[in-house]
């Protein structure tokens, strides 16, 4: 929260939030008029990756700005607190603007319900310039004109709209932002799982702890990383190369169709049984909605695997702000072999360098 008036502070999305560049309000926790204390939650924000709590940094009376179901700008306001019940509120108070697309509504305001239903139906917002308030009603009438004419026109017979979940709509808009911005190529080998699965088992019996073989491609991906800083950085926008000095790899989880990525962070100064521990208890949290934006924020390398599923050259899209990606898959099913994939920003490395990284990955997964 920030200073915004006198007796008024803003409460605003965290800018901690990455790969996002906005976020959903779930719910408000605290009534619009109530009394908080320091610490109270205020309200919970839904990111591409998870859901998060805003609390309060000082006491005082919440006003709400955004309502349930708005989307904000990251930086933006969700709301004030203020000093007294009847503070009055900054001349700028009001929500700021939601998306590119709330620019064309023109001077349409959607109530909370017609937000969900615009949502829920996937409809447009600049389909309603104009319009000053839209309320549940004038976006139901607006879809029964924008569906009915195309289900019965179109050849291909009929069809339904379903809205992507807010969690999927989130790694949609961070997917198209990627394969905008970065050009990627893509290399590929084939591994040896049988010495990375024993490796794995003496790990295992050594730790007392249960290891996998994405795991231990955790472990390799940041001592490559380290070892090949190229693949541990992003290009920036004047065209110089950001290098990170520690190695986070974001690992790819799927929870029921939706995807989080888990952040192990300085993973190359860690053992691969510490990798895996901590893994596991990102997953626990995952599978349980509890993760916070600690446990996905910050990452500088991701992997991802799809063995198991008889998926043979899988090509994952890097993260924006991101030099490569990393992903394991099957050969064929039944096989001892792996494919070893690596997709990465052409502008950073050439394919020898890429060869070269690929290769050191391999080497410290004992493949």
């Amino acid at each position: 929260m920030s200073d915004s008036a006198a007796t008024a502070w803003e409460i605003f999305v965290p800018r901690e939030i990455v790969n996002a560049d906005s976020v959903y309000v779930v719910s408000w926790a605290a009534a619009d008029g109530a009394h908080v204390e320091v610490g109270d939650p205020l309200c919970d924000i839904e990111t591409s990756k998870a859901v998060e709590t805003v609390h309060a940094g000082r006491a005082g009376y919440v006003r709400h700005v955004a309502a349930a179901g708005d989307e904000v700008a990251v930086g933006g306001t969700l709301g004030y607190i203020t000093e007294k019940a009847d503070s009055p509120l900054p001349s700028s108070a009001a929500p700021k603007p939601r998306a590119t697309a709330a620019a064309a509504a023109g001077t349409a305001t959607f109530s909370a319900k017609a937000r969900r239903k615009l949502d829920e139906l996937g409809l447009d917002e600049s389909l309603f310039a104009g319009r000053g308030m839209v309320r549940e009603e004038d976006v139901l009438a607006v879809a029964a004109q924008q569906h009915a004419p195309a289900r019965r026109e179109d050849a291909r017979g009929p069809s339904r709209l379903v809205a992507l979940g807010p969690i999927q709509r989130r790694v949609a808009k961070v997917m198209e932002h990627s394969v905008a911005a970065i050009p990627a190529s893509y290399l590929e080998c084939t591994i040896e799982l049988a010495p990375v699965r024993r490796r794995a088992q003496e790990l295992a019996a050594e730790s007392k702890l249960v290891l996998t073989e994405v795991d231990l491609l955790v472990a390799a991906v940041a001592t490559a990383a380290a070892a090949h800083p190229n693949f541990n950085c992003f290009l920036t926008a004047d065209y110089q190369l950001q290098l990170f000095e520690q190695v986070n790899v974001g690992v790819a989880v799927d929870v029921d169709g939706d995807l989080f990525v888990v952040v192990v962070r300085d993973a190359a100064a860690k053992l691969p049984a510490a990798i895996a521990k901590e893994l596991r208890g990102l997953q626990y949290l995952a599978v349980r909605r509890r993760l916070g934006a600690e446990h996905v924020s910050g990452s500088t390398i991701t992997v991802t695997s799809m063995l198991g599923r008889g998926v043979h050259r899988f090509q994952p899209i890097p993260y924006p702000e991101q030099a490569a990606i990393v992903a394991l898959s099957d050969v064929h099913p039944g096989s001892s072999r792996a494919a070893l994939a690596l997709v990465f920003d052409h502008r950073v490395a050439n394919g020898s360098k890429a060869a070269a990284f690929l290769a050191a990955i391999a080497e410290a997964m004992g493949a």
